[in-house]
């Protein structure tokens, strides 16, 4: 039995082998029946199939870049392919030097006959999506004519230029009201890297010559996603003005404006950009936004779709967000802390439950500081009803804190601008379970800040503090 098993093991490896060196005696062929007597720009000059393109690459100066000594791959549109090319892209210079670079690439591609997909920047800075069998749209008829300084591919169809997906949202005529709200997210900032400096402040940030140049730059591209790199590829969902309208409207209750840039209409845009590629064709019933929310997807609502050259546009009339989704519980985990009320030793400790399952944890032992606080803090909470919950588990192995003791959770009201207590915990030993704190209400949209404080004594085993977490539940129609 065990002699057939390494038998079968050694054949199968060997086959490995030997399928592996056929696809690199391909692939070394392929690269090796290279025509040294000619470059791309000669090459494209011998194809009577190709002239109309070759004509664009001559009247663009690409025909200079293409005889040069640097290596290209060029995907080259035929006669036919070219007969229906928008007139406009033919007789705009910018436009048609644009469109022949999106036929062009740095260094030389190789046809992948295993099928694998390459995302490649072109020399308009887009990226093209090359296949065995495809350039973008286009269909590549045969294999790739090497010559002395890159390869050359023949495609069934011209691929003008795409839009990315910012750009194609603001000329878009769907979700003008989407639209209008991201655009002016937009702020005017210090372009830091064309200004000079003069000197540096105490902090150690830099200070910079009168009138320094400015730039305009939008939030929601540093916080969400920079829907103009052409080197992410995104899935972004333009509604149309009445479903934007509801959704904004539905969460203007828990979300109630503080500024422009911070409203319920902002936490609608900040779950419309997913990672990655879904033609309609793949759309899930749900995906998940960049900020870990779900989308639900229902196909039947998507008017139009756009391929932009970093992702896909989905235009829809309705994407109903379920609350639960846009308004989560969430945890504030006591080994992740803000600050502390005095400088002393914090134990950052890894656990495991009565359950055998490992949890981290904050402890602060024989600290000898009277009302001893750890501070928390929570950005944007929505205004909705919670159910608190605490879990503080002492006395395990190792655990110094063997006794029962008593800590406070505080919560800061911003009517008084002060603290308030929320609940005394009693903790005691080898308590797994939560415990349950109460309700808690924010008075406002906002930062949320929690203090949490030792008992009014420096006694060692007093003045403990053990927190793991506390768990806020919303409370929802």
């Amino acid at each position: 039995m065990t002699r057939k098993y390494i038998i079968y093991v050694a054949l199968l490896s060997i086959s490995t082998v030997l399928y592996s060196c056929k696809d690199n005696l391909e692939l070394h062929n392929e690269l090796t029946n290279v025509d040294n007597s000619l470059d791309l720009a000669q090459k494209l000059d011998a194809q009577a199939n190709l002239s109309i393109f070759n004509g664009y690459v001559k009247t663009t100066g690409y025909d200079k870049v293409l005889a040069g000594a640097q290596n290209y791959t060029v995907w080259a549109p035929t006669n036919q392919a070219l007969a229906s090319l928008d007139a406009a892209i033919v007789s705009d210079p910018a436009k048609l030097k644009d469109f022949v670079a999106n036929h062009i690439a740095l260094s030389t591609f190789p046809l992948n006959k295993e099928g694998d997909t390459t995302r490649l920047k072109l020399l308009n800075n887009k990226f093209g999506v090359f296949t065995s069998t495809k350039f973008e749209e286009g269909t590549v008829s045969a294999a790739g004519q090497f010559v002395k300084n890159g390869v050359l591919y023949t495609v069934d169809q011209a691929v003008p230029t795409k839009q990315n997906i910012w750009d194609y949202m603001l000329s878009s005529t769907d979700g003008a009201l989407q639209k209008n709200y991201i655009n002016n997210l937009s702020i005017t900032v210090i372009d830091t890297a064309n200004a000079t400096v003069i000197g540096y402040n105490a902090l150690g940030n830099p200070i910079f010559a009168p009138n320094p140049p400015m730039i305009s730059r939008n939030t929601y591209w540093v916080n969400v996603a920079d829907l103009r790199d052409e080197s992410q590829q995104y899935t972004y969902f333009i509604l149309q003005d009445a479903a934007f309208t509801a959704e904004s409207t539905k969460l203007s209750t828990y979300y109630p404006s503080v500024n422009p840039n911070l409203n319920a209409s902002y936490f609608l845009v900040k779950d419309l950009t997913i990672k990655g590629v879904y033609p309609i064709e793949k759309l899930p019933d749900t995906l998940i936004s960049l900020q870990g929310v779900k989308v639900p997807i229902n196909k039947a609502n998507i008017i139009r779709s756009y391929r932009a050259s970093n992702g896909m546009v989905h235009v829809v009339n309705a994407l109903p967000f379920r609350l639960k989704d846009k308004i989560p519980e969430f945890k504030i985990e006591g080994e992740k802390p803000q600050a502390v009320s005095a400088a002393r030793t914090l134990l950052y400790r890894t656990k495991l439950d009565n359950l055998g399952k490992t949890f981290n944890d904050i402890e602060v032992y024989d600290h000898k500081y009277a009302e001893f606080g750890i501070f928390y803090s929570k950005a944007n909470l929505p205004v909705v009803k919670y159910k608190v919950y605490a879990r503080a588990i002492s006395g395990l192995p190792g655990d110094p804190q063997v006794a029962a003791f008593m800590q406070r959770y505080f919560f800061f009201n911003p009517a008084t601008v002060s603290y308030t207590l929320f609940y005394t915990h009693l903790v005691n030993p080898l308590t797994y379970n939560e415990t349950y704190l109460g309700e808690y209400t924010p008075a406002q949209f906002g930062n949320f800040q929690v203090r949490l404080t030792a008992a009014n004594s420096t006694n060692v085993n007093v003045s403990t503090l053990i927190l793991d977490y506390l768990r806020f539940e919303p409370v929802l129609p």
